[in-house]
């Protein structure tokens, strides 16, 4: 990212009110990894945002924080007032407060029969978002549709693109990859660097999780120097410690065998044992044989007596 956009981004991201992550539906670990980090970086400076991707599996719920954050855009949280006929009938359109009221007044033109009951409507719509963070997605066709209301993307809206590679549609004001990167945990760690987001042990877990799926475990085949630094640099911030961490090491121990564990081949067995009469005639048989050989009185060798 260059110093000017850098600039921009910073000045967007100050003054947002509401921001919204996008993650495309098409993503994977990698992907939900890097949203949610974003996302929780994001709180952690007390901006309101909200995360929108698709339903998490069993297995990825069980592998990264802020899993239960995720929605929908159609929180329909603002008043929308729709003055029929205004262009012919309103002049401008003020407010004042008195007391804990918001009273908002409609100037009709003048020599035309200003605005009636009749011509206001009110409804509920969504919040739109002043910054829109894009993980993964190829065009702005997809985000539209991916985006419940597509009004909430207009030329007004700072959207910054996360993906990895080149980009041949441009639909963002900021295109944040690298060539170098092969995931987009590794590009989300880089960006949040950039814009000096703060990191913590639930953050780097989200991140070092997502970098280890895109390279499928830091295998030779699938990691390149790039990965491996921003590996070492997200170790900083302890994501072993993170509850999550202790969690899959506790799964990866051996089971521990219980006092009661049954043996089906005890290496000593009652019945096999040889008795202890046998055992004494052995060893009383071999003292007899390494004597010397007895002389008995009447034999034909020594009839006599000297």
């Amino acid at each position: 990212m260059d110093d000017y956009l850098k600039k921009q981004s910073l000045d967007k991201l100050s003054r947002a009110r509401n921001i919204l992550i996008a993650v495309t539906k098409d993503g994977n670990l990698d992907a939900l990894a890097a949203g949610l980090a974003l996302y929780l970086s994001l709180k952690k400076v007390g901006k309101i945002a909200s995360i929108m991707a698709k339903e998490p599996n069993v297995g990825e719920a069980r592998q990264l924080y802020a899993i239960d954050k995720i929605g929908s855009t159609n929180d329909k949280n603002d008043l929308l007032i729709t003055v029929n006929n205004a262009i012919k009938n309103v002049d401008k359109v003020t407010y004042y407060l008195e007391g804990d009221q918001l009273k908002i007044v409609v100037h009709s033109l003048q020599n035309t029969n200003g605005i009636s009951k009749e011509d206001i409507f009110l409804e509920n719509t969504a919040t739109k978002p002043d910054l829109i963070f894009a993980i993964g997605y190829e065009s702005a066709n997809q985000l539209k549709q991916e985006i419940t209301h597509e009004q909430n993307i207009d030329p007004n809206r700072w959207i910054i693109s996360i993906n990895v590679g080149n980009m041949t549609d441009k639909f963002a004001q900021v295109h944040f990859n690298d060539e170098s990167s092969n995931s987009l945990s590794e590009l989300t760690t880089k960006l949040l660097q950039e814009l000096s987001l703060p990191l913590n042990e639930d953050i780097s877990f989200n991140l070092y999780s997502g970098v280890k799926f895109a390279t499928n475990s830091f295998s030779p085949q699938s990691t390149n120097q790039s990965a491996l630094a921003v590996a070492q640099y997200l170790l900083k911030f302890s994501p072993n410690k993170a509850s999550l961490a202790k969690d899959e090491l506790n799964d990866k121990q051996p089971g521990k065998i219980s006092k009661n564990s049954f043996i089906s081949q005890p290496i000593w067995d009652e019945n096999r044992q040889t008795p202890i009469e046998k055992v004494e005639f052995k060893e009383n048989l071999k003292e007899s044989w390494l004597k010397p050989p007895k002389i008995y009185r009447g034999s034909k060798s020594f009839d006599r007596e000297s």
